[in-house]
């Protein structure tokens, strides 16, 4: 077999693999939601990238606002490939559900370690994720909960060249801090489908398909279970590069 039919085939196999986990997951799915976000993406030097982005996301199957937040996000790369990161997230919260409805503001930060692996043409990334979000305005004698997570992601990527398409394949495990503690069992859990492509002058388009499970979750006849929701989302990027200009001058 030469090396463009390996090629072939790897991508054959990575996207039969999401779709047919994706609709046996989809199967038990009780939501569609929508998530949206435009993102100004900057490249300060070799180093040094910052991103700003807005976010707008839909639940009860793409008809009520969920939430929407601004989100801000710098990374610099230690070595080759090899990236630290960190990020805030002011986040409005729609409650329309119990007895004290309204919108909640919140804030998150969050730290990253990201690693991305080239092997010919295939991606692959690893990245592991601390967030703390908590919500503003109350104490935690007022009922306020921090919640702490540790997240880690695997994806692995492959670009079409004749289109010049990148598909991705991520999974994603979330794993709750119970009393400052890490927890011992894997709480959420991730699958995502994603394609996009970048446009000269206009940027970057992509789109995605995500399944996401809440597991373990009390259900309303005192039993654990699983909560699932399916997600389509798009997102519009448009990057600044002052690397050039820098280039341009030496």
């Amino acid at each position: 077999m030469n090396l463009s039919k390996q090629h072939n085939t790897v991508l054959a196999f990575i996207i039969c693999l999401l779709i047919s986990s994706n609709l046996m997951l989809a199967q038990s799915s009780n939501d569609l939601e929508g998530w949206n976000a435009v993102q100004l993406k900057v490249r300060a030097s070799e180093k040094i990238s910052f991103s700003i982005s807005e976010h707008l996301r839909y639940r009860n199957n793409v008809t009520t606002v969920s939430t929407y937040f601004t989100q801000v996000e710098g990374s610099y790369e230690v070595v080759k490939d090899f990236e630290l990161g960190v990020g805030v997230r002011f986040i409005k919260k729609n409650d329309d559900v119990g007895k004290k409805q309204g919108i909640e503001s919140h804030f998150r930060y969050q730290f990253d370690a990201s690693f991305k692996h080239d092997i010919k043409k295939i991606d692959l990334y690893y990245r592991l994720r601390y967030q703390n979000r908590n919500e503003l305005g109350f104490s935690e004698e007022e009922g306020d909960i921090v919640k702490e997570q540790l997240r880690f992601q695997f994806g692995i990527g492959y670009k079409v060249r004749p289109v010049n398409i990148i598909f991705k394949l991520k999974a994603e495990f979330f794993n709750t801090f119970v009393e400052k503690t890490i927890g011992n069992k894997i709480d959420r859990q991730r699958f995502t489908l994603s394609a996009s492509r970048k446009f000269n002058r206009f940027g970057e388009i992509a789109l995605f398909y995500r399944i996401q499970d809440d597991l373990n979750v009390e259900l309303k006849n005192n039993t654990e279970g699983t909560v699932s929701k399916s997600i389509l989302g798009f997102k519009y990027s448009y990057s600044l590069d002052f690397r050039k200009k820098e280039e341009s001058k030496n």
